[in-house]
């Protein structure tokens, strides 16, 4: 059965409602959240104490560029958005003055962790007697386990972010990256890390999926420096390689793997951590002022995010409102009726001044059906036809005809609210 969060609203395990608050939900200490950098739940955006409280924020233009009506969302690997290019642009400028001269003694160039990992680095060892007997057993070529060990994971220069950047310029970085992350519902981010790759660094293949439900990645590139150095993900056809295969195309690399570009410095991505992904290879420099440098970490802890001219009395009133509507929604999503699905998916309502949805949109979509769980024909059309379920559209169909129907009381032009829906 599904588990499905509506943080600071329910937790629903198969078909048992829990009510639960905010409170409820422990922050770990890997999270940041405001512009003190300190573990919260809460994002620190604006100077209103109490509107931060209750998740209220004034700025509604900070966002990624997905936004289709959720009836027409499908499963979104790849987000972006151009908002963070001021931030971007004055960390690429404190990190230039910081290599500037190559000659000049500066001890805080050697803080970096030059990170370097193969495959079987860090994992216990096995006798020659136990790894054929490995092999016997999984079909292992002979030889195969040693040379996949020695294959490099990881290969490049590191540094949280905290102990490089100026406090304030941290501040910053850390506010902009939670003001987006909210607007997918997502208010908090693991310490974002920075990292310089020169010529021969690459990530290899891996997926990272407990973090949080979007990964980010923030370039400091600059145009013409270096080749190579792409965010790789494994194409969505790919991981479903055997459902409606059709041998009778090949494939090639295109066709497997996408190669999003460093460049231009200011684009942050956010995509699916669950996919499995690397770095390709930089080529071309050993020069720190010209390689691959990004900032990157993970957008987390879902919680309903109010936007435009909420009053505090309003959003308690619409929380209390959203606790009692959402509730039904929740017991059938949970109730086992729908085949399971796992991912994200975050919805935005844009309210019109009589309280109405004047739309909801999907700004976030990585959600997937789990096929252990596909209950094949559920049913017969007028023509007598078969028909497949089809889970992760009737989630989308349920969720919307239920927030579709939602009246959140007059008001001013310009309120919004996104609502988050995790599946685990």
């Amino acid at each position: 059965m599904d588990r499905i969060k509506i943080p600071n609203a329910y937790i629903a395990i198969a078909a048992s409602i829990i009510l639960t608050t905010a409170e409820a939900f422990s922050t770990p200490l890997t999270f940041l959240a405001h512009r003190q950098a300190k573990p919260s739940f809460k994002l620190y955006s604006i100077d209103n104490d109490e509107l931060i409280q209750f998740n209220i924020d004034t700025d509604s233009e900070t966002s990624f560029s997905y936004a289709p009506s959720l009836p027409e969302s499908q499963y979104t690997q790849v987000l972006t958005s151009k908002s963070l290019e001021p931030i971007a642009t004055k960390l690429r400028s404190f990190y230039d003055d910081h290599f500037q001269d190559p000659r000049q003694p500066d001890s805080g160039r050697f803080c970096w962790d030059p990170w370097f990992v193969n495959v079987g680095d860090g994992k216990q060892l096995q006798t020659s007697q136990e790894e054929e007997e490995e092999e016997e057993i999984s079909g292992v070529v002979d030889g195969e386990k040693l040379a996949t060990d020695k294959q490099c994971q990881y290969s490049l220069k590191r540094i949280q972010s905290n102990n490089f950047f100026s406090e304030d310029d941290f501040s910053d970085l850390v506010e902009d990256l939670t003001q987006l992350g909210r607007s997918i519902g997502l208010t908090a981010i693991t310490p974002p890390w920075i990292s310089l790759y020169t010529n021969g660094d690459m990530q290899n293949l891996h997926t990272d999926a407990p973090q949080g439900p979007c990964a980010f990645v923030l370039s400091l590139c600059r145009d013409g420096e270096f080749d190579g150095g792409e965010t790789m993900l494994l194409r969505s056809e790919v991981l479903e390689l055997w459902k409606g295969f059709d041998g009778s195309k090949g494939l090639e690399t295109g066709g497997i793997m996408r190669y999003i570009p460093p460049t231009p410095l200011g684009r942050c991505i956010a995509f699916d951590p669950r996919v499995p992904h690397g770095v390709n290879k930089v080529i071309g420099t050993q020069d720190p002022r010209r390689g691959r440098v990004v900032v990157h970490g993970w957008f987390n802890e879902p919680e309903v995010c109010w936007f435009g001219p909420w009053t505090e009395s309003e959003v308690g009133e619409m929380n209390a409102m959203l606790d009692e509507s959402l509730q039904p929604l929740v017991e059938t999503i949970g109730g086992g009726e729908i085949g399971r699905v796992c991912g994200y998916l975050a919805c935005r309502i844009e309210v019109d001044q009589d309280g109405f949805p004047d739309d909801v949109m999907a700004v976030c979509d990585t959600l997937q059906a789990d096929w252990e769980d596909f209950r094949g024909v559920i049913g017969y059309d007028e023509a007598d036809r078969p028909v497949l379920e089809d889970a992760v559209s009737d989630i989308k169909l349920t969720i919307y005809e239920s927030l579709k129907n939602l009246n959140f009381g007059e008001g001013e032009d310009g309120r919004s609210v996104v609502i988050p829906f995790a599946f685990e």
